[in-house]
């Protein structure tokens, strides 16, 4: 293998293990911090709770709340939500029947950190930072909703200075979707500015096995004039940023799940905070509306689906990772691909493999051209090695006379590289999707590899996995290195190459089993191809020069 094909693979290495932390956007939220009781009015309990926004400190003073705590159960065909009367109505329990952990229990998009949600806050005309946490009044008493067709709504009740607010949720039998409509009586007379807030506090919780892992796909922002707000928060240093603008959504999303939060009408200003607690990154999100617009929102729970985020049409399915934001629409063709291979196939490790047989067809030109330039340099190389010699003491005519060489034989020292180099795009984005695609996670090929999202561990010895897709890929890609290799590589290429594989081998271990699959039967596929395919260079005689 010549130098310059050595660096191509070198380089696409490099990319491949900075890429995780090129995923960054980070941001805040206030969080509550006291309360005072009023009065009852029209038989709904109003309970006011008084905080501070984390630019301003506040001496509260707490006062218990008379108003009993209520959980009203909601079951759809989706998934099965607890939602309490604090806050007007905060998710305290969402499961997911389509999607289970690893413990094989339904995966859970609430816990303690972020149960606290849904919360609309405002500066009162006197200046007082006021956050409604209190226990609303439940309108119609209900206990149970099931929705398994069509749509129903629950709603709840409260009142500030006499005045009413009202949130009404609308939950749909087959979507995650959750529709929330605010209301407010004579909002000018209590709210400063007729401007308030919905807030989301405490991120979203790891629903994976590896957590680091999952950790690196953590990212709460806001899309302000389609461009996001947030930025990742630092060990011991928490992220706060605010900005004014047309708001279209905030969001928190994991590797595979998210949280979003859309108004009908752009919000007029957002704000994001990220703390990083014993490892998790945790953002909280703000979305600052005006009482004059629709006060109208949909609260989307669910999995990262590419479709079911751009039907918003507000940008929202740029939460799914398809690769650079320059190769973004080869990762939706890939993607789209793939889905449509699926409803063929109903197997995505079977899928994986027919897909890594279309790629190499599509990359076959390219592949074929830099196999032809490695041979043609690996022929030229008693050549150039006679040049060195020659010229020993002299760089600049050895320089003229390699230069001389190639010219004359037709050879490119680049010509290895530069095919590599136009695949980029194609691998980063393939890269990329098999990383995250949540239809992969869960998603089994056939015996021991039963979940293309996780490596594909046959056993452990002392608690150390043994994964076998790795070791095939690792073992695939020194066949072909050792097939390109010339054959009076000197040590220090052979070293070289040696290391290179090494270092893919420990590199893709602890990756998904269908991206480590889809490399496997990839290198393959070029091993069949260059062995078959593509003359043997022992039996080239040479390459003639060109006159």
């Amino acid at each position: 293998m010549d130098r310059q094909t050595l660096l191509a693979f070198l380089l696409i290495g490099f990319i491949i293990v900075l890429y995780p932390w090129y995923m960054s956007i980070v941001a805040p939220t206030p969080s509550p911090v006291g309360s005072l009781n009023q009065p009852q009015q029209d038989g709904v309990q109003v309970d006011i709770i008084e905080s501070a926004t984390p630019d301003i400190p506040a001496k509260a003073t707490t006062t218990n709340s008379s108003a009993p705590l209520k959980t009203i159960n909601i079951t759809t065909n989706l998934y099965d939500l607890d939602i309490s009367n604090k806050n007007g109505g905060s998710f305290t329990d969402f499961k997911l029947y389509d999607f289970k952990d690893h413990n094989n229990r339904l995966v859970n998009l609430i816990d303690k950190d972020n149960s606290n949600n849904m919360a609309i806050g405002f500066v009162s005309v006197d200046g007082d930072k006021i956050l409604l946490d209190n226990n609303w009044g439940v309108v119609g008493n209900a206990n149970k909703l099931r929705v398994d067709r069509g749509q129903k709504t629950l709603t709840f009740k409260t009142q500030f200075s006499g005045q009413a607010v009202t949130k009404k949720y609308t939950f749909y039998a087959d979507s995650y979707n959750i529709d929330v409509d605010v209301t407010f009586e004579n909002p000018s007379r209590f709210i400063s500015r007729n401007q308030y807030t919905v807030n989301w506090n405490g991120g979203m919780p790891a629903t994976e096995k590896n957590l680091s892992n999952d950790y690196l796909f953590f990212v709460g922002h806001a899309s302000l004039g389609g461009e996001n707000l947030g930025s990742r928060p630092k060990k011991g240093k928490s992220s706060v940023e605010s900005q004014n603008g047309s708001t279209l959504w905030s969001a928190i999303k994991t590797k595979y799940f998210i949280s979003a939060i859309i108004p009908s009408e752009p919000g007029i200003a957002a704000q994001v905070e990220g703390e990083l607690i014993n490892d998790k990154p945790i953002y909280h999100t703000q979305i600052t509306q005006s009482t004059n617009s629709a006060n109208q929102y949909t609260v989307y729970l669910g999995p990262l689906d590419y479709n079911s985020l751009r039907d918003f049409n507000v940008g929202l399915e740029t939460n799914v990772d398809l690769g650079w934001a320059l190769f973004r629409p080869i990762g939706q063709v890939i993607s789209w691909l793939l889905t449509k291979m699926y409803a063929l196939i109903p197997n995505y490790g079977a899928v994986v493999v027919l897909f890594a047989f279309l790629i190499k067809l599509l990359l076959n030109p390219l592949t074929v051209k830099t196999f032809e330039s490695t041979r043609k340099m690996q022929s030229l190389a008693p050549e150039i090695q006679k040049l060195k010699e020659k010229y020993k003491n002299d760089p600049q005519k050895m320089s003229r006379a390699q230069m001389e060489l190639y010219k004359n034989s037709g050879a490119n020292p680049m010509g290895g590289c530069l095919p590599m180099l136009i695949q980029m795009p194609i691998l980063v984005s393939i890269f990329s999707i098999f990383r995250s695609k949540i239809e992969f996670r869960g998603a089994p090929f056939f015996g021991w590899i039963s979940d293309l999202s996780v490596p594909d561990t046959l056993f452990e010895i002392g608690g150390f996995p043994i994964n076998v897709l790795p070791v095939l890929m690792g073992s695939t890609m020194f066949i072909q290195q050792k097939m390109m290799a010339a054959p009076n590589a000197d040590s220090q290429q052979k070293t070289m190459m040696y290391v290179m594989n090494a270092f893919f081998l420990v590199l893709f271990y602890r990756f998904p089993s269908g991206l480590n699959l889809y490399y496997f039967v990839f290198n393959l596929l070029s091993i069949l191809q260059q062995k078959y395919l593509i003359p043997n260079p022992a039996t080239d005689a040479g390459l003639p020069l060109k006159k």
